[in-house]
């Protein structure tokens, strides 16, 4: 069996790869945030955006750092999937993406020995979250979403590794909501996300990960071996 690597490209950014299949999932490869609303990066872009060469990019809503207006018509798209709700759909048109599905809430794709569904997120436009599963491991990825009480529904996937937001702000859960999810969720390790971009906008990642006994703080642009990390758990 191959193993799996998660790479944080920041922000909610991560690239996950088996050694068959990369899934990219909300790339902010640009500085358009600072472009049109004036945050500046906190942090330079792992690569440019003709560099990425996964097979499927998954956009959790159309808000700038998730689908990149200005990344998105510089990548090489003709292979790429793209997977985004329907209100992101005409967004992404413009960026000249070519191949497209509908990504809404229950909806399930897969590709390669990766299963993707979408799930519940409560944010201020429409959003979603992803469950990836992929040779027994499940993800959580939360993308944005405000703590929801249907949130603690996703106990049920048993969840091994959970990605969630925790910056508090425009939309999106803070420390003490994330850290409260975690602990209803239970998963073997959890991973603060959504931080360390704009100034305006952050969180120190060890507020959450001191709370947990299961919390895992990754570096940016730094990649991990996800069975080694539950094998360490």
């Amino acid at each position: 069996m191959n193993k799996l690597k998660v790479k944080w490209i920041g922000q909610s950014g991560y690239l996950l790869n088996d050694g068959m299949t990369e899934i990219c999932i909300d790339p902010y490869l640009s500085n358009v945030v600072d472009r049109i609303a004036k945050r500046g990066r906190m942090v330079e872009a792992p690569f440019l955006p003709d560099e990425l060469k996964s097979d499927v990019v998954i956009c959790t809503h159309n808000h700038l750092d998730h689908v990149d207006i200005d990344a998105i018509p510089l990548m090489k798209k003709d292979n790429m999937l793209f997977l985004a709700p329907s209100d992101a759909k005409n967004q992404l048109f413009e960026c000249g993406v070519i191949n497209f599905k509908s990504f809404d809430e229950g909806t399930t794709v897969k590709i390669g020995d990766f299963e993707l569904k979408a799930v519940f997120a409560d944010h201020t436009v429409p959003a979603v979250g992803v469950i990836v599963k992929n040779n027994g491991i499940t993800m959580y990825f939360s993308g944005d979403t405000e703590y929801n009480e249907k949130l603690e529904e996703l106990k049920e996937y048993n969840i091994d590794i959970m990605f969630i937001c925790i910056n508090g702000k425009l939309g999106n859960m803070n420390v003490e909501e994330a850290v409260k999810l975690t602990k209803i969720i239970n998963p073997k390790v959890g991973v603060p996300t959504h931080y360390g971009m704009f100034e305006s906008n952050t969180e120190n990642p060890e507020n959450y990960t001191s709370k947990l006994n299961c919390g895992f703080e990754m570096e940016y642009n730094a990649e991990y071996d996800v069975l080694e990390v539950l094998r360490n758990v």
